[in-house]
């Protein structure tokens, strides 16, 4: 059995790595695969939290997570696209830019 500890911190690890992602990168698909990473984290926390108590609600928040992060990519995938054939490029600068 993996103790609590090293879940919580390969979870903490996911969750830095996105975010960091976030702040560094300035390519929209990056941004959003680092914002996936960071929904990752939270699920696997809850995963962890839910097999350390011996209860289900870990599970059916991490299914939702799940899907909330696959609408999310979804619509970020659709948004993007949107963007890439209008600007012709992923520079998250140039999203201030953008009118109507």
């Amino acid at each position: 059995m993996i103790p609590l500890m090293h879940s919580l911190m390969l979870a903490s690890a996911l969750f830095i790595i996105g975010l960091l992602g976030v702040m560094i990168r300035r390519n929209l698909l990056f941004v959003l695969l680092s914002i996936m990473i960071m929904m990752n984290g939270a699920i696997v926390a809850f995963i962890a939290a839910d097999h350390h108590w011996q209860q289900l609600d870990g599970q059916i928040m991490s299914l939702l997570a799940i899907i909330t992060t696959l609408a999310q990519a979804c619509v970020g995938l659709a948004l993007l696209l949107q963007f890439y054939h209008r600007r012709k490029t992923l520079n998250i600068d140039l999203l201030s830019e953008m009118k109507g």
